[in-house]
């Protein structure tokens, strides 16, 4: 009698955990479902448009291999493009890294106004990307801009900015720092205020100085979040697309030209889809490989507390 009323037993478990399953499979249903038609499938189609002369307004498609990508070693301009991508990567990852740090730092102490300074500093990564572009390229006007009127008012002369293919580029990275620099400091501060405060009492209790403790205590103990920063901020770089267009719209003599940029113009201006499919896959496969580059790289320095 007992062996049937346990037998009754694990038979209705059983039945409410199945029905449980079901429950939580049918919640998480139309996230998974719009994951993979806005995600999942486009990303999908794109590979396979990669190898494909696609003509949509014909509504043909062509197999032709590799012959997308190969064209890509041989186009000056994607080469440009590339080139110009890495340098505004190369740029603005440490420099509004570095600066998100110290101002992380700065605002981890208490002081008159701090949370006033903290919304000054935040605020641009809320704003609009084009909206403040548009506001940048008034203040970069070599005629009347605010940023040439406080050079010559401190004896720098003008500077062309946005009109030269020298300057374009810096330009657009000044910008970005701007925009991007509030952001690394919350996720910093975030991290500073995680780290145990007795680990800078015994520090201090032992004569430590407070650059020797940033270096031998701050900066190990954030290795987590600044793994995160420099992932984020990577993949965000190699996307740059809403600065260069609205400022520059790639030149002066495609010297602000990037990637995705580049991407555009040829799928909804030339409309050669396969060959902008291929410039999407190569970009995924860059970052896809700094990223697993940065988070294993990265994994020998991080310090558990």
């Amino acid at each position: 009698m007992s062996d049937t009323s346990d037998g009754a037993v694990i038979r209705c478990w059983r039945m409410l955990r199945a029905r449980h399953i079901l429950h939580a499979y049918l919640f998480i249903a139309p996230v998974v479902v719009l994951f993979g038609i806005f995600r999942v499938a486009p990303a999908v189609q794109t590979l396979l448009y990669s190898f494909y002369k696609v003509e949509l307004l014909r509504g043909r498609f062509t197999f032709i291999g590799l012959d997308n990508f190969a064209r890509l070693l041989t186009d000056p301009i994607f080469q440009q493009a590339a080139r110009n991508t890495l340098v505004y990567v190369v740029a603005i990852v440490p420099i509004s890294g570095i600066l998100g740090l110290l101002l992380a730092v700065l605002f981890n102490s208490r002081f008159r106004f701090q949370e006033f300074f903290k919304a000054v500093y935040f605020s641009p990564m809320v704003t609009s990307t084009v909206a403040a572009a548009m506001v940048w390229w008034w203040m970069y006007n070599p005629q009347f801009g605010i940023i040439n009127v406080l050079l010559k008012l401190v004896g720098i002369r003008e500077q062309p900015w946005l009109m030269s293919s020298s300057m374009a580029l810096p330009a657009i990275i000044i910008f970005s720092v701007w925009k991007t620099v509030g952001y690394n400091m919350i996720i910093y501060l975030a991290g500073l205020q995680g780290i145990p405060v007795q680990f800078y009492e015994a520090a201090t209790i032992d004569g430590a100085s407070a650059v020797r403790r940033f270096w031998r205590i701050t900066v190990p103990l954030l290795a987590p979040t600044t793994t995160f920063i420099l992932i984020y901020n990577s993949i965000l770089a190699f996307q740059v697309f809403d600065q260069v267009f609205v400022l520059t719209g790639g030149g002066p003599a495609n010297s602000t030209n990037v990637v995705v940029l580049d991407l555009y113009r040829q799928a909804f201006q030339r409309y050669d889809f396969g060959y902008a499919a291929a410039e999407a896959m190569v970009l995924f496969v860059c970052i896809l490989g700094i990223t697993i580059l940065q988070y294993v790289y990265s994994k020998k320095y991080e310090i558990a507390y």
